[in-house]
C-alpha cells in the first residue's frame, strides 16, 4: 500500500470513526446530564471499566496474533475453516471466562477499587455481574473486525459504537431518571452485545460461518497461540494503567473517578478516530511488507506512519491542553454537571492530553513488532510503563489529588514510547529516526506557536448557549489548526507534503 493510498484509506475510517466519537461524546454527555459526579457515577464507571478493560486487551491480542496469521491463509481453501475454529475456540475461552469473572465479582471489585466498603461496594459488585458477560461479545466483535480488515472492509467495523451509543442515550434520557444508575447499567450491557452483531452479517458474507468444519489441526492455530499468549499478557498490562487510575482514585476524595472517567473519554477521542484509523490500515500493510521481506519498504512504512502520527498528535495534545476547560464545558456542562465539576474535569484533562502523542507513538511502535512476529519486546515494555504508571501514581496523587493519577499516566508513556524506538532500531535496524525527529522538532515549534495563538482567544469562549460556545470553540480550532499547518508548510515538514499532494491530486481529477 503506497503512502497515499493509505492516507486515502486512513481518511475514509477517519470520518466513520469520527461521526462514531460524535455519539460517543453525545452519550457522555447525557450520562453527565442525567447522573452528574457522585459515588454513584463513581461506582458505575469501576465497574464498567472491568469488561472495556478486559475486552481492549483481548481485542488487541486477538488482532495482532489473529491478522498476521490469517492474513497469510484468508484467501486459500482453508481460510474459512481456520476463521471458523479461531471463531469456536474464542467464544469457548470468553464464555468461561465471563462465568469466572461474575461468579467471582466481588474478589475482582475488591482488587479494582480496595477503597470502596459498604453499599458502594455492594453496588460495585451487582452492577459488575450485570456488565461482565459482556466481556463474550467484546471479544467476538474484536475478532469479526481483525477477519473484515484483513478483508479490506474498514467500514463496517468503524460502525460498531454507534448501536451501542445509540441505546445507551436512549435509555439514559427516557429511562434514566425513573430507574436512577441501574438503567444505565443493563444499557450498557445490551451495548456491548450490539458491537458483535452489527458485525455478524459482514462476516457471514465471506462464508466463514459456513465453512465444512473448523481446521482445529491446522498449523496455524498453534502460530496463533504461541503470538497470543505474550501479546495478551502485554495488552492487559497496558490496560492495566487505567485500571492502575481507579485502584488509586478510590483512594480519593468522592467524585475523583468520575472527573479523571469524564477526562479520559475527552483525551481518548484523537486515539479512538485519527490513531486508531492511521493503525487500521497501517498495520496490515506492515504485515503484508514483513512477509514478503521488502524490508526497505516495511521500514519506509514505519517511518511515514511515525511521522504522520506526530504530524496529527502534536497540535491536538497542544491544543486540548489549552482548550481544556471549554471543550469540557461544551460537552458536558448541563443539568447535574455543574460549573464546578467543568473546572475539576478540565483540571485532569490537562495532565491526561500530556500522553497524547507518545501513547499514538507506542501503538505505532506495538504494530511494528508485531508485524515482525516480535510480540515479547511490547510485553516487556508493557511491564515497564505500567509500573512506573504506579510508582509514578503514588508518588503525584499526594502533591496533585486525580490530578497526579492522570500526570502518572502521561509520564510514563513518554519514557515507553522512547525506550521502544531504540528497540525498534535494534530489531529491524535504521528506519529513519532523524526524518522522524526531524518532523517532531517541525511540529512541536508550529504546535507551540499555534497553542499561544489560541490561548488569547480564551475569554472569547466563555459564556451563551451550547450553540453558540460550539460555533466559537470550532472557529478558534479551525484557526489554530491554520496556524498550525501554515507553519508546518513553512518548515517543509515531509508528511504535510505527502498529504497535500494527494489533497491536489484527487481536486485535479474531481
Amino acid at each position: 500500500m503506497t503512502g497515499r493510498t493509505m492516507i486515502k484509506s486512513a481518511g475514509i475510517v477517519t470520518v466513520l470513526l469520527f461521526l462514531s466519537r460524535l455519539f460517543g461524546f453525545a452519550r457522555e454527555a447525557a450520562i453527565a446530564a442525567c447522573y452528574g459526579t457522585s459515588w454513584l457515577t463513581d461506582t458505575y464507571f469501576a465497574a464498567a471499566s472491568i469488561p472495556s478493560i478486559l475486552f481492549l486487551a483481548f481485542n488487541d491480542a486477538i488482532k495482532t496474533a489473529f491478522i498476521p496469521v490469517y492474513g497469510d491463509y484468508h484467501d486459500k481453501e482453508e481460510g474459512n475453516s481456520l476463521a471458523l475454529a479461531v471463531f469456536l475456540g474464542l467464544g469457548g475461552i470468553l464464555l468461561l471466562a465471563s462465568i469466572l469473572l461474575v461468579i467471582f465479582a466481588p474478589l475482582v471489585m475488591r482488587l479494582v477499587v480496595p477503597g470502596y466498603s459498604g453499599v458502594q461496594y455492594e453496588l460495585s459488585v451487582t452492577m459488575a455481574r450485570i456488565m461482565l458477560p459482556g466481556l463474550l461479545f467484546l471479544g467476538l466483535a474484536g475478532l469479526c473486525s481483525g477477519v473484515l480488515n484483513i478483508k479490506k472492509n474498514f467500514v463496517i467495523p468503524s460502525l460498531t459504537a454507534f448501536p451501542n451509543n445509540l441505546v445507551i442515550i436512549a435509555t439514559v434520557l427516557l429511562l434514566g431518571k425513573r430507574f436512577g444508575i441501574m438503567a444505565l447499567v443493563w444499557a450498557t450491557a445490551a451495548g456491548f452485545a450490539l458491537q458483535f452483531l452489527i458485525q455478524v452479517p459482514a462476516v457471514a458474507r465471506h462464508g466463514i460461518f459456513t465453512a465444512r468444519k473448523a481446521a482445529w489441526r491446522h498449523p496455524a492455530i498453534k502460530r496463533m497461540a504461541v503470538l497470543l499468549v505474550p501479546v495478551l499478557i502485554g495488552s492487559a498490562t497496558v490496560e492495566l494503567k487505567t485500571l492502575t487510575d481507579k485502584i488509586f482514585g478510590s483512594f480519593l476524595a468522592e467524585q475523583s473517578i468520575s472527573y479523571l472517567n469524564y477526562a479520559a473519554k475527552i483525551y481518548s477521542l484523537p486515539g479512538g478516530i485519527l490513531v486508531l484509523a492511521l493503525l487500521t490500515v497501517i498495520y496490515p500493510t506492515m504485515v503484508e511488507l514483513y512477509y514478503r521481506r521488502e524490508m526497505k519498504e516495511f521500514k519506509e512504512t514505519v517511518c511515514q506512519g511515525t511521522g504522520l502520527m506526530i504530524l496529527l498528535m502534536f497540535p491536538i495534545m497542544v491544543g486540548m491542553m489549552v482548550l481544556s476547560t471549554p471543550i469540557v464545558r461544551l460537552i458536558y456542562e448541563r443539568a447535574a454537571f455543574d460549573a464546578q465539576a467543568t473546572h475539576n474535569t478540565a483540571y485532569a484533562l490537562i495532565f491526561y492530553s500530556l500522553g497524547l502523542l507518545p501513547s499514538g507513538v507506542m501503538l505505532l511502535f506495538n504494530r511494528a513488532f508485531y508485524s515482525t512476529k516480535d510480540t515479547k519486546t511490547p510485553m516487556y515494555f508493557s511491564f515497564f510503563t505500567t509500573l512506573l504508571n504506579v510508582v509514578l501514581n503514588w508518588l503525584l496523587m499526594k502533591p496533585l489529588a486525580y490530578g497526579g493519577l492522570a500526570l502518572g499516566t502521561s509520564l510514563s508513556l513518554y519514557f515507553g514510547a522512547i525506550g521502544m524506538a531504540v528497540a525498534l532500531h535494534r530489531r529491524i535496524g535504521p528506519y529513519g529516526v532523524s526524518q522522524i525527529l526531524d518532523t517532531l522538532w517541525k511540529a512541536g515549534v508550529a504546535s507551540l506557536f499555534m497553542g499561544a495563538a489560541v490561548r488569547f482567544a480564551l475569554p472569547y469562549l466563555e459564556g451563551g448557549g451550547f450553540l453558540l460556545q460550539a460555533a466559537r470553540l470550532g472557529i478558534v480550532i479551525m484557526m489554530g489548526a491554520l496556524v498550525y499547518f501554515v507553519l508546518a508548510y513553512i518548515l517543509k515538514i515531509r508528511e504535510l507534503e505527502l498529504a497535500l499532494s494527494l489533497l491536489w491530486r484527487r481536486i485535479s481529477r474531481g
